[in-house]
């Protein structure tokens, strides 16, 4: 018996490149019960501040300067 890695996309097995099986191979797929995801991950969608410039992309974003904004805008304390 011979061992090929592949992943499922949209419904179909993909095979890992460099893995080939004779055409009209009969094969058993199984499948690690411990890399099964409960579906696909919902990605939240990040909002960034506004930021105004007279000059558009001349600011020099660090992160201390992204939290200085973050908090111009939220006055509220964080604990």
């Amino acid at each position: 018996m011979r061992v090929v890695h592949g992943r499922v996309r949209n419904g179909v097995v993909v095979l890992d490149p460099g893995s080939e099986l004779p055409e009209g191979a009969s094969v058993t797929v199984s499948c690690d019960e411990n890399a099964v995801s409960n579906g696909p991950s919902k990605r939240k969608r990040v909002q960034f501040p506004l930021v105004r410039s007279k000059k558009p992309g001349t600011l020099q974003l660090t992160s201390e300067r992204i939290a200085e904004v973050l908090n111009d805008e939220d006055p509220s304390p964080r604990h």
